[in-house]
């Protein structure tokens, strides 16, 4: 196995990626993003720094945002379609250092 990196964002970057997200659900179903799992790892939630809603004028369309931290010291930007219960990553700020996620090591 090679040890080359791949770059998963620009240091800051939009996008608009379905992802998988563990939540808490205590007064309401997904009420807060705990983990979520990107290029095959899971990154644990340390911090919501941010949460609002957005709704469509035209529609019934409502998505809970939640700009988080994770373990690894950046922000994302999550969010969730409440009709379909569907999890998007829509943005990454890469704040502890502009670098590329490492290529997975092998199994010992």
């Amino acid at each position: 196995m090679s040890n080359t990196t791949q770059t998963l964002f620009a240091p800051t970057e939009e996008a608009n990626h379905p992802v998988e997200v563990k939540c808490y659900s205590g007064f309401k179903h997904n009420e807060r993003p705990l983990s979520f799992m990107l290029s095959g790892r899971e990154f644990s939630v340390m911090d919501i720094e941010g949460s609002w809603f957005e709704e469509q004028k035209d529609s019934e369309a409502r998505r809970a945002c939640f700009r988080v931290r994770a373990d690894d010291g950046d922000l994302y930007l999550l969010s969730c379609d409440e009709n379909r219960d569907d999890w998007f990553l829509h943005r990454v700020w890469r704040l502890s250092r502009n670098r590329a996620f490492p290529a997975p090591s092998p199994a010992f």
